[in-house]
């Protein structure tokens, strides 16, 4: 049996019903390998069309709907048709506050702090450690 748009559409759609069993979407980004493991040629079917761009256009006629995270853009999902769902923003939480003794350090205090407790490490341990450019950037802006 060759596979359709129809196959590819009944197969998200099961998909998106099995991970609402647990409120949660079924990403895309797993739908390819699941196609691809399902024997299911979606690429062919498609015919360059990308599979974010079809479930767009099938949204309305499949038993299923596309769910966007708010910030993160390749963070997407189906749930099944008329499901309200929305992925939790993070980014618009209230800040964590700082107590007040920490407040008046200067800036850069809380890489300071972070480098001496890596100091206090045995050799061993120090040379397993990596830390991301970004991350002491983060940690030298903070006060």
């Amino acid at each position: 049996m060759s596979a359709t748009e129809d196959t590819i559409i009944n197969f998200l759609t099961a998909k998106a019903n099995a991970a609402w069993e647990d409120k949660q979407p079924y990403l895309l980004s797993f739908a390819g390998p699941d196609l691809t493991d399902a024997q299911i040629d979606y690429r062919s079917v498609l015919d360059g069309e990308r599979l974010k761009a079809f479930v767009e256009r099938t949204s309305g006629e499949g038993g299923y709907q596309l769910v966007k995270h708010p910030h993160q853009k390749a963070k997407v999902g189906l749930v099944p048709h008329g499901a309200e769902f929305q992925f939790d923003d993070l980014d618009q939480e209230e800040p964590v506050s700082w107590d007040s003794s920490r407040s008046t350090q200067p800036h850069g205090s809380t890489l300071l702090d972070f480098l001496n407790a890596l100091s206090k490490l045995p050799p061993e341990d120090l040379d397993g450690v990596v830390i991301p450019t970004r991350v002491l950037v983060k940690l030298a802006r903070k006060r």
